[in-house]
């Protein structure tokens, strides 16, 4: 009876140490579980924060993406803006430079009528010159001529009589001229030339 008893104890102890190694175990196994989604977290919780931190720099890259290109779009409106306005300032020197042509060709125009009006009339002095000269020279004569036969003109009888009719006449131009409500007739009848007096006296 003692025997079976103990060896029922003994069964029992074997059996407890037996759950208590299976207890272990799996107390190990659990541990060694736990140990696993510690480091399974850990894992995960860094993954995640390298994620966020990823998340971060994508941010930060679309920011400055977003910037370089706004910037992008900028310096393209101000390049365009610069090209419209060369274009407007090109399309000004061209009209300008046209109007410039136009206004060269015109002064050119003027240049040769100038020229061409400057020899007709350097032609023109010349032939005045010329005409002058004749003119000095036919004048000459005829004054050369007249005092040659200046003692043998018919209307005057010596050098003195001519000479004061001459003053006579003069004085009562200038009377007339400058009174022209003076009797001049009167003066003329009473003051009358020297061969007018010489002619009555005959």
């Amino acid at each position: 009876m003692q025997m079976k008893v103990l060896g029922e104890f003994r069964n029992q102890k074997q059996e407890q140490k037996r759950r208590v190694a299976e207890a272990s175990k799996a107390d190990k196994e659990h541990q060694q579980a736990l140990e696993g989604l510690k480091a399974a977290l850990e894992s995960v919780q860094i993954a995640y924060k390298q994620m966020e931190a990823d998340l971060r720099e994508s941010d930060s890259n679309l920011l400055n993406m977003t910037k370089q290109l706004d910037n992008a779009n900028a310096a393209q409106k101000v390049a365009a803006e610069a090209l419209e306005a060369a274009n407007v300032e090109k399309r000004r020197l061209q009209e300008e430079a046209k109007s410039r042509d136009e206004e060269i060709s015109g002064l050119r125009k003027e240049l040769a009528d100038a020229e061409e009006g400057k020899k007709a009339a350097e032609d023109g002095r010349k032939e005045a010159e010329a005409g002058k000269k004749e003119v000095e020279a036919r004048l000459a004569n005829a004054e050369a001529d007249f005092v040659a036969n200046f003692h043998n003109t018919e209307a005057y009888s010596n050098f003195a009589d001519y000479f004061a009719r001459i003053g006579q006449q003069e004085v009562m131009t200038v009377l007339q001229n400058d009174h022209p409500d003076f009797d001049v007739k009167s003066l003329e009848a009473k003051f009358p030339p020297p061969d007018a007096e010489g002619e009555g006296d005959s």
